[in-house]
């Protein structure tokens, strides 16, 4: 995690962009926050694709490093987005579920009650009226 806040925060204040294949040009914030995961994976595989080629290049043409270098950091970025994109949507749906299964528990107690469970819960709540 403490790497990801690093690259993002690299990317914010260099006002660094990503460009996908389509042309659109997403910066830190729209990567985080309005990108899809199947998106993520195809930015990160036209990064791969860019690196491969800056990479395969016969020995005799010299390496622009820099851009190397940055390609590098950027799929490595998307790919940590990735992760906690995943990992964000695992603890929703944990919470969803909790929130289900403690409705369901609540609907079986209530339907397991005997009819003078009930009555003494309601002349609980009457007597407890009462007082005001």
């Amino acid at each position: 995690m403490v790497r990801l806040y690093d690259l993002a925060s690299e990317m914010l204040f260099s006002n660094s962009t990503i460009q996908t294949s389509m042309g659109q040009v997403l910066n830190i914030v729209e990567l985080l926050h309005t990108t899809s995961i199947g998106q993520l994976q195809t930015i990160m595989s036209a990064l791969k694709k860019k690196i491969d080629k800056l990479e395969e290049g016969d020995e005799w043409i010299a390496k622009d490093n820099d851009k190397l270098e940055e390609l590098r950091r950027m799929k490595e970025l998307v790919n940590l987005i990735i992760g906690w994109k995943r990992h964000s949507m695992e603890i929703a749906e944990n919470k969803r579920k909790k929130v289900e299964l403690t409705k369901k528990l609540a609907e079986l107690k209530e339907s397991t009650k005997t009819p003078e469970d009930r009555i003494k819960e309601m002349e609980a709540e009457l007597a407890e009226l009462e007082e005001f």
